[in-house]
């Protein structure tokens, strides 16, 4: 009897199996008919369609929501984990940054050293430690004719025109106007704008030049002199107008030649720094004084005797 059953199930099994295989031959036409049909319709951009799309999206809000609610937990989790590797991975980064710094502190400790017992020997003038206020951008002019900002603060502050402007990461411009508590920088990408500066190791020297795009341009370069990508650009001091070695950025390659892209982001500066340097101007008019009377005049006055002697003869 049992034997009879096991037969049954078999010859059961066997004949099913050809139905299954048509079954799913039928099915997967109807499958791929209707997957298409679905895509042509997602491409669609009628009325009709993208409110059907809509009630659906709508219908199955809840049930994707119930289904997300217990992955939560794994989102979670995987979120976490990304987070904890690439904190991991930062902070092996800054180690080793600390490092490196700490070694170049050092270096850097050990030149000051240097150059103090050198400037002493030699006796070289001190430059004077420069005082500067920091203000904050109240309007930022970025138009297709001006690049330039507004400050809040003005001579009440001490500003004069012509004043430095920095941020935190370089050269920014120079303070163009001034009112009582407010002024006006220009940046250093204005068409008005020129900065004499230093290229590279050689120092190679010329002028930033801006033309109101992102990145300035050099002029006025030596014929020979090397400038390549990658080059330091800061300013070279000549003229008074700024102090010598504020950095402002680097030299890059571009479709309009070599360029200089500032260290600091000018369209979004909120802070700033203005230095207090003015340009030295001494005072040649200025004549020194022997017991009251100057010194050319007395040169002048004894000039004119001598020359009234040569001409009376001895």
């Amino acid at each position: 009897m049992s034997v009879r059953r096991s037969e049954s199930h078999i010859y059961m099994s066997r004949k099913a199996r050809p139905l299954r295989r048509v079954r799913f031959r039928t099915v997967l036409p109807v499958l791929l008919i209707l997957s298409a049909g679905l895509l042509v319709l997602s491409r669609l951009e009628h009325s009709a369609v993208r409110e059907v799309r809509w009630h659906i999206a709508e219908l199955m809000t809840p049930v994707l929501s119930a289904i997300l609610v217990p992955l939560e937990p794994l989102r979670w989790v995987g979120q976490h984990v990304t987070k904890l590797a690439d904190l991991t991975r930062e902070l092996d980064d800054l180690k080793d940054e600390n490092q490196r710094l700490r070694s170049w502190e050092w270096r850097a400790h050990e030149l000051e050293r240097k150059v103090g017992e050198l400037t002493a020997l030699s006796k070289v003038v001190r430059e004077t430690p420069l005082e500067f206020v920091t203000v904050r951008v109240i309007a930022n002019s970025s138009g297709a004719f001006v690049r330039s900002a507004m400050i809040n603060a003005g001579t009440d502050q001490r500003l004069k025109s012509g004043y430095p402007v920095l941020s935190g990461d370089g050269l920014v411009g120079r303070v163009l106007e001034t009112g009582r508590s407010a002024a006006r920088v220009l940046f250093l990408t204005d068409l008005n704008s020129r900065i004499p500066v230093l290229v590279g190791r050689d120092g190679v020297r010329a002028v930033l030049v801006g033309d109101n795009g992102p990145s300035p341009r050099l002029a006025y370069a030596l014929s020979g002199a090397h400038i390549a990508p990658g080059d330091e650009v800061a300013t070279s001091g000549i003229g008074g107008l700024f102090p010598r070695g504020l950095r402002i950025g680097v030299v890059v390659e571009t479709a309009r030649g070599l360029r200089v892209r500032p260290h600091a982001n000018l369209d979004r500066v909120e802070y700033l720094s203005i230095l207090f340097y003015e340009a030295p101007s001494p005072d040649l008019a200025a004549v020194p004084e022997r017991d009251g009377i100057p010194v050319a005049a007395e040169a002048g006055a004894s000039a004119s005797l001598d020359g009234g002697r040569d001409k009376a003869g001895p």
